[in-house]
C-alpha cells in the first residue's frame, strides 16, 4: 500500500525548556530530551521525515501591528513549518497560524512556598479567633460591672473584675449575695466560666498535637486580594501568554491580577531554578502538568498548589497556514495520545525529577523530645505571672490601708 505524502524535511521552532524540550551535544551529535522532544521524534519516525530545529525564546506574543514574535512569529512568516513547546490555543493565534489537534490540557494553577508553622511564642492566642477573643473580653467586663452592682456585697469594680477573672481559672467567688434570682445569674456565669476554658484547652491541645501553618492564598481570588493589598506578588512565565489570558478572562479578580502582573512586569523564565524564586510572598503561575516536571511528585514536592485554576487551555502543534499534511499529522498524533505515550513520557520525566529531589533531600532525625524553644513561652508566662504576684504582694504591704482593692 502506497504511503500518503508528507514533507521529508521539516523546520521546527521550539523553546528550550527543561523537561519539555532540551538539546544536548554528545560527541558532535544533538541529543533531544523532554516530553515534547519525544513527541517530535515519534512523529518523525512514524511520518518518515527529518527535521531542523530553530530555537527561540518564547511561544509568541502579538505586537500592535499584528505581527508575532517567538514560535508563532517564525511559523507565521514561514521560516518554520511547525512549532511546539506546550503552545496554548488562542483566538488571536488562530488568526496567524493553524494548530494540530490538542495533545495536552493545561490547567493554569499557581504554586506558593510550602507554609511553615505559625510562631510558637503567640500559640496561646490560636485556639480562638480575633472576634472570639474580643467577645470573651467584653463578656468578662460586662460580668464584672453586673456582679459589682448586683451580686457582690460592698465590692469595688476592680475587686469584682478580679473575682470574675479568677472564676475562669477555677478560683472561687466570695461575698456573693444569696437570693433565688441571683443564683440563676450566678449559675449562668459559672457555666460560661467552665465551658470557655474547656473549649480553649481542647483547642490548644489540638494545636500542640498538630500545629497550624501560616495561612497563604489558596484560590485565585485570595491571591488577587493579597496582591492588591501588597502582601503577595504573582510571577507568570515569559514564554507564555498567561498575562494576556488573565487580562482577557472577563473575571474581575483575574483581570485585576493580570493588571498587577503587567504593571510590575512580574515574569520568570522556565530556565530559572523555580524553587529559588519562591519565598513567603511570591506565587508562580504555572500549568499543572509542569509542576510534576519541575518540582517532582509527592512526597518530595515542596510547594503548595492552589485549590482552583484560572482556566483550562489546550496545547497543540503550531502549523503554518496551508500546511499540506495536517490531516496525516493529526491521525498519527491521535494514535500517540490515545495510546498513552505522551502521558508516559511526562511521567518518566516527572519520575526523573522526583529522584533528583530525593537525592538532594537531606535526612533529618525527627525531634521527639521537647526543646527549650518549645517551652520558652511557658517559662515566659510563668515568670510574668510571678512578677505580677510579687508586685501585688508589695502593694498589699505598702498601701494596704490606703487602697481597698476588693471591698469599699
Amino acid at each position: 500500500m502506497k504511503s500518503l505524502y508528507f514533507h521529508s524535511n521539516i523546520k521546527v521552532a521550539v523553546v528550550l525548556i527543561t523537561s519539555i524540550f532540551r538539546i544536548q551535544k554528545v560527541n558532535d551529535n544533538n541529543i533531544l530530551s523532554g516530553s515534547d522532544a519525544k513527541l517530535l521524534e515519534c512523529l518523525a519516525e512514524k511520518l518518515n521525515f527529518e527535521f531542523e530545529i530553530l530555537t527561540t525564546t518564547s511561544g509568541g506574543s502579538r505586537y500592535s501591528n499584528g505581527t508575532w514574535d517567538g514560535i508563532i512569529g517564525l511559523v507565521q512568516k514561514g521560516e518554520a513549518d511547525m512549532g511546539l513547546s506546550m503552545l496554548v490555543f488562542s483566538e488571536e493565534r488562530y488568526e496567524a497560524i493553524d494548530f494540530s489537534n490538542s495533545y495536552s490540557a493545561l490547567e493554569k494553577v499557581f504554586v506558593a512556598k510550602e507554609p511553615g508553622q505559625m510562631p510558637k511564642i503567640t500559640a496561646f492566642t490560636y485556639p480562638f479567633s480575633q472576634n472570639v477573643w474580643i467577645l470573651y473580653a467584653l463578656m468578662i467586663l460586662t460580668a464584672s460591672v453586673i456582679f459589682q452592682r448586683l451580686m457582690f456585697k460592698n465590692s469595688t469594680l476592680l475587686g469584682s473584675f478580679l473575682s470574675v477573672l479568677g472564676s475562669i481559672v477555677t478560683q472561687g467567688m466570695e461575698n456573693v449575695r444569696d437570693t433565688p434570682w441571683r443564683r440563676v445569674l450566678f449559675g449562668l456565669w459559672l457555666t460560661i466560666a467552665a465551658v470557655m476554658p474547656f473549649l480553649y484547652n481542647t483547642s490548644f491541645l489540638s494545636f500542640l498535637t498538630m500545629p497550624e501553618k501560616i495561612p497563604i492564598p489558596k484560590t485565585f481570588k485570595e491571591l488577587s486580594e493579597a496582591v492588591l493589598d501588597g502582601k503577595y506578588k504573582c510571577l507568570v512565565p515569559k514564554q507564555s501568554i498567561d498575562e494576556d489570558l488573565l487580562l482577557d478572562s472577563g473575571i474581575d479578580y483575574l483581570v485585576k491580577l493580570g493588571e498587577s502582573v503587567k504593571k510590575n512586569d512580574w515574569k520568570y523564565s522556565y530556565e530559572e531554578k523555580l524553587e529559588s524564586l519562591l519565598d513567603d510572598t511570591t506565587a508562580l503561575l504555572i500549568p499543572k502538568p509542569a509542576i510534576k516536571l519541575r518540582f517532582g511528585s509527592p512526597p518530595f514536592i515542596n510547594v503548595k498548589v492552589s485549590d482552583d485554576y484560572s482556566g483550562i487551555w489546550h496545547s497543540g502543534i503550531a502549523l503554518k497556514k496551508g500546511f499540506c499534511c495536517r490531516k496525516r499529522l493529526n491521525s498519527v498524533l491521535n494514535g500517540i495520545i490515545n495510546g498513552g505515550l505522551f502521558e508516559k513520557w511526562m511521567d518518566e520525566y516527572s519520575f526523573t525529577e522526583t529522584i533528583r529531589k530525593k537525592l538532594d533531600l537531606q535526612h533529618e532525625e525527627p525531634q521527639l523530645q521537647l526543646t527549650l524553644q518549645d517551652l520558652k513561652l511557658a517559662f515566659f508566662t510563668l515568670g510574668f505571672g510571678y512578677a505580677l504576684a510579687f508586685l501585688a504582694f508589695l502593694g498589699e504591704i505598702l498601701i494596704q490601708k490606703r487602697f481597698a482593692i476588693f471591698y469599699s
